[in-house]
Order: C-alpha cells, then sequence, then structure tokens
C-alpha cells in the first residue's frame, strides 16, 4: 500500500513541479511584456478587499451577511474569484480567466436586482430565488439593471460580449481560427494547459486586461449607487 502510494507520488511530484516552473516563466513574461495586466490584476483584487470592508465594518455586519445579496457577492464570489483569475492567467488559461469574469459579472447584476427589487425579503438566498423565479432572463436582466442603474446598455454589452468571444463553443472556435490565419500559429490555452505564453498572445492578454478594466469601472459606478440607494 505505502510502496504503491510512493509509485504514484513521483508523476504528480513531477507534474506539480512543471506547473510551477511555467506558472514562474509567465509570471516573468506578463511582468516584462504585459505588465498591464498584472496591475490591472492586483488593482482588482485590492478593489474586492475594499469593498468587502464596507459589509466587515458596518455595525449590522452579522445581519447584513444573511440579508444582502451584495454581502454574499462580495464575500463569496468578489473574493475569490478577483483572486482566482492571475493564476489562471500564470497557466496560460485565458479562457478559464473570461469564465471567471462572466462569472463575476452576472453575479454582480443578479446580487444587485435581488436587493433592489425584493428589499422585503430578510434572507439574501430567498431574495435570489424570487429573482430567479420571477425575474427576466439574462440577457433581458442586464439590459433592465443598466438602465436602473442609468448605464445604458454597459451591462449587456459586456455580458454579451465575454459569453459570445469566450465562454461558447463558436467564440472559443473562431479565437483558434483567427490564430490560425493571422500568426500561422494554435494559442497555448487551445493545446494544454499549463503552456509558457510566447509575443504572439500579447493581443489576447491585452484584451483581458481590458475586459477586466471595463468590469471594474462598472462595479465600482454599481457599488457607488448601491451604497447611495440602499447602502450597508
Amino acid at each position: 500500500m505505502t510502496e504503491n502510494a510512493g509509485r504514484d507520488a513521483t508523476p504528480m511530484q513531477a507534474y506539480l513541479e512543471d506547473l510551477m516552473q511555467t506558472m514562474t516563466e509567465n509570471h516573468q513574461f506578463l511582468r516584462e511584456n504585459a505588465k498591464e495586466l498584472s496591475d490591472e490584476v492586483v488593482e482588482f483584487i485590492n478593489d474586492a478587499i475594499d469593498y468587502a470592508a464596507l459589509v466587515t465594518k458596518a455595525e449590522r455586519s452579522t445581519e447584513l451577511y444573511l440579508e444582502r445579496s451584495m454581502a454574499f457577492f462580495l464575500y463569496h464570489v468578489l473574493m475569490p474569484f478577483s483572486y482566482a483569475i492571475y493564476p489562471e492567467a500564470l497557466l496560460g488559461n485565458v479562457p478559464g480567466c473570461y469564465m471567471q469574469l462572466r462569472l463575476l459579472h452576472e453575479s454582480l447584476v443578479k446580487c444587485y436586482a435581488a436587493d433592489s427589487w425584493y428589499p422585503h425579503e430578510t434572507f439574501f438566498h430567498q431574495r435570489l430565488a424570487l429573482l430567479e423565479k420571477s425575474g427576466p432572463r439574462t440577457g433581458r436582466l442586464m439590459r433592465k439593471v443598466g438602465r436602473q442603474l442609468g448605464f445604458h446598455n454597459e451591462l449587456a454589452d459586456l455580458w454579451n460580449q465575454l459569453s459570445r468571444e469566450w465562454i461558447h463553443t463558436k467564440g472559443i472556435v473562431d479565437r483558434v481560427l483567427d490564430r490560425l490565419d493571422q500568426e500561422a500559429d494554435v494559442p497555448p490555452w487551445a493545446l494544454v494547459v499549463p503552456l509558457n505564453y510566447t509575443e504572439d498572445d500579447l493581443d489576447a492578454l491585452d484584451h483581458l486586461r481590458e475586459q477586466i478594466s471595463r468590469f471594474r469601472g462598472l462595479l465600482r459606478a454599481t457599488m457607488e449607487q448601491y451604497q447611495q440607494g440602499i447602502g450597508f
């Protein structure tokens, strides 16, 4: 039993060492060639810490934790997934970064809507359940909350773009074919994860930075209006 476990641990240890080496090399690559992305992610994490502190420092923090959907979002979606984007980037898993960003975006909108539309409910889970049962579908929800916040179509536009370009199968297929057409190679994330970045990945990495920045702007504006209208 022990002898077999020892033999099994050897390839796993080698795999973990490969992971660490690739992540270290990709970290160096990002710092040298895409520093703006690294900086954007760090600022995003700082945003998450600051927003979560709004609940932590509130006089009714325990009650708010149970009552507010936005408290759940800040603690259990924004905090962990903002932190998780950079490790995904270090692994070369660019689509994984977008999947997390889309989850963050969708959760922000749904949690804002749940708190603003169902304030009579005292448990955040019930607010979200009512939203899922009675609220509009996600695309229409994005447009409705966008109008409510005065963002016009910005929420819907970002959600649609993240979904169309990086989450749906067609978007992944188009990305690979575009890369083959433009650079005559396949992006690392479409071969195996982890894999090292090359200079051919810089456009995709800068696009990721841009989309994170867009979300941060919408998050900031949403939190400002939440604090003014509902507040922690």
